[in-house]
């Protein structure tokens, strides 16, 4: 089966080794254990393992370190390399109190459990102090603003007064799922909450989890060992693109025999080393397609010449193509339909084939079926005129196990909905990204191949150039109305964008409802400057939609809720004045806050046509709910209404306390 693709890492510029995973256990003591972990390397990681071992670090997984445990381990070396796997000793205990120690937590650490990732920290990129100034005056990092600089580029932060603990009452089974499932970090954020204190104080030999905010793109920081004021759990790397927000959590101990007050933290900061992104660039799926636009356009003219399918009510023509090859010569067309011409009617035809189960009088038979009969040898590219229904997905997923299909290329999402995806679509996509396989839209919405990518486990069709822009960017989420804005309110638009690129710098993006009016103005200034654009379309009839736009997703008028989840790629919203549906969002953002599903960022609700007026009663409104104790008092102070795009970056550098 094809390799199945990690996600965003291949974008963040880091020389890493695969997730590090216990192979054995060989001691348990009652506040250790210690175990075998292997991590596989790539070739590239084993060269610098030869030449330079002293710059590789062990950083632990996030979520352990936030559940108060340290995992040390001694120094790689490539004597512990065999077969491109490193073999470690590694040693896990509890170091922070008022978190769950081996008692509880013991069953879990066993094998099969991820435990961190070797680092190459690459001396070549390490920054200067100069390197770090200039990198934040162009906006191409935001670090805490109780940052210093050292005279030899290294950092020293202050973390927020705030200790973390975690709520009362949580269970075995909750600490199972915050380990082992693939969202556990964001359950552990539901269940660690944040204590204020007027000073951070750590008791000798014990520890304390607190936070920082810090937004990386390109670079990377490397928090030190040994600091005498604070030790933070082993080599901790923030990495770009996964540290961005106002909970960067940090683990620090305290192995002196007196108290420390206010504990700092020493970091490096390092660069984006130039081998490293050649290297990256070879990895980067999507950005090599097989089929351009035009060339799929002029195969689509070719399946339709085919002679017609037995079935009247559907043509689902599906072709296959050799992997690599880019003769559509040589393609195989197959059509679906019975073998003699079906008589039901239109009308016995919509209803027997919503109907899949052995009952059903249509016999359901699609190109993808006949696929069993063909001999493949090496994974085939298929071709389909529309997206694959449950039947055609049930044979693609088991071609999929089987190693034989490499990658889908379709035009149509849907047959009855157009360009529009229906919420079993959407999981069907998810689980084609599970084993692997490429998806590419021959869109006609923007007229581009569009490749489909995960991120934060939502699914984009993206333009394969702005491939890497997408991971890579901060996305604002822009809601507003299908009214069109005055001159004063296009300008003060445009002044916004400034603003925030600006303070942001350019690796930033917009994400709107693909609407008209204050949403088509904004896909369009952001594309003017050069910022991703990006759209999440919905089947309704009362907007026109904008289709210039750099990546989007679409969906069913019957999935219009759910919909709303992908708009949680964003890190930030911003209301432009609006109608009831920028209030139905404007709601589901402060529960998705209060439910700690999004952090408790500023919510800008911008009077995008001035006067500072047609908030007024939402702003009411909160007042009341937060007087009444029926919403959180850091709801009224999230909420930030302005017409003054310079008001908006002040809020951010100072609710966010950013450098």
């Amino acid at each position: 089966m094809t390799k199945k693709r990690s996600g965003n890492r291949s974008y963040r510029g880091v020389l890493q080794s695969d997730d590090g995973v216990i192979k054995r256990i060989t001691e348990v003591r009652k506040h250790k254990i210690v175990f075998e972990t292997e991590f596989g390397l790539s070739e590239n990681f084993i060269e610098q393992l030869q030449k330079q071992p002293e710059h590789i670090v062990f950083s632990e997984r996030s979520r352990i370190a936030r559940l108060g445990f340290q995992i040390t381990c001694e120094q790689p070396s490539i004597q512990n390399v065999k077969d491109g796997v490193l073999t470690l000793l590694q040693v896990a205990s509890p170091v922070i109190p008022g978190y769950p120690g081996l008692d509880i937590l013991g069953e879990f650490f066993d094998i099969g459990l991820p435990v961190g990732r070797m680092v190459f920290c690459d001396p070549a990129a390490l920054l200067t102090a100069e390197e770090v100034l200039a990198a934040i005056d162009r906006a191409e990092l935001k670090l805490p603003a109780s940052t210093s600089i050292s005279s030899d580029g290294s950092i020293v932060i202050a973390p927020h007064r705030v200790v973390c603990e975690l709520k009362k009452g949580i269970n075995k089974e909750a600490l199972a799922r915050i380990l082992l499932r693939d969202d556990g970090r964001e359950i552990l954020n539901r269940y660690q909450i944040q204590k204020p204190v007027k000073t951070v104080i750590i008791p000798p030999e014990k520890g304390v989890i607190t936070t920082c905010s810090m937004y990386l793109n390109e670079h990377y920081v490397v928090l030190q060992s040994g600091y005498s004021l604070g030790r933070n759990l082993p080599a901790t790397v923030l990495d770009p693109i996964k540290t961005r927000g106002i909970r960067i959590y940090l683990e620090i101990v305290n192995q002196s025999k007196q108290p420390i007050v206010n504990p700092l933290i020493s970091a490096r900061v390092y660069g984006k080393s130039k081998k490293r992104a050649k290297e990256r660039r070879k990895s980067i799926p999507g950005e090599t397609l097989h089929f351009s636009y035009k060339d799929m356009k002029l195969f689509e003219s070719s399946l339709h010449k085919e002679k017609s399918s037995q079935c009247h009510y559907l043509t689902k023509p599906m072709a296959i193509v050799p992997a690599g090859n880019t003769d559509f010569q040589k393609a195989r067309i197959f059509l679906n339909g019975p073998d003699k011409p079906c008589r039901v009617s239109k009308a016995e035809c919509t209803s027997a084939r919503r109907d899949f189960s052995s009952n059903s009088s249509c016999e359901h038979i699609y190109a993808t079926s006949r696929l069993d009969t063909v001999k493949i040898d090496k994974p085939v590219t298929l071709v389909l005129k529309y997206f694959p229904n449950m039947l055609e997905h049930r044979d693609i997923v088991n071609l999929a196990c089987e190693g034989k299909i490499h990658s889908i290329y379709f035009y149509e999402p849907s047959c009855e909905h157009g360009p529009f995806l229906s919420q079993q679509d959407h999981n069907r996509l998810q689980e084609y990204d599970n084993f692997g396989i490429d998806i590419y839209w021959v869109c006609g919405l923007n007229h581009h191949i569009m490749v489909h990518t995960m991120r934060d486990r939502m699914g984009y069709f993206v333009i394969p150039g702005r491939l890497a822009d997408f991971h890579k960017s901060m996305l604002f989420a822009f809601y507003g109305s299908t009214i069109e804005l005055s001159h004063a309110g296009v300008r003060r638009l445009g002044e916004l964008m400034d603003a925030l690129i600006g303070f942001w710098g350019k690796n930033i993006g917009i994400v709107t409802g693909g609407g008209s009016g204050v949403m088509e103005e904004a896909n369009r200034q952001a594309r003017s400057r050069g910022i991703l654009s990006g759209a999440n379309f919905l089947d309704i009839t009362d907007q026109s939609m904008t289709t210039n736009v750099d990546f989007c997703q679409v969906f069913q008028a019957t999935c219009r809720h759910s919909r709303q989840k992908w708009f949680e790629v964003t890190s930030f919203p911003i209301f432009n004045i609006g109608g009831l549906g920028s209030m139905e969002e404007l709601g589901i953002t402060l529960c998705n806050m209060k439910l700690s599903i999004m952090e408790p960022v500023p919510i800008i609700l911008f009077d995008t046509e001035g006067g500072l007026d047609f908030w007024k009663g939402t702003e009411h409104q909160i007042k009341t709910m937060v007087k009444e104790g029926r919403a959180p008092a850091w709801i009224e102070e999230n909420i930030v209404i302005t017409d003054n795009p310079q008001t908006v970056v002040d809020v951010y550098r100072k609710r966010l306390q950013l450098f």
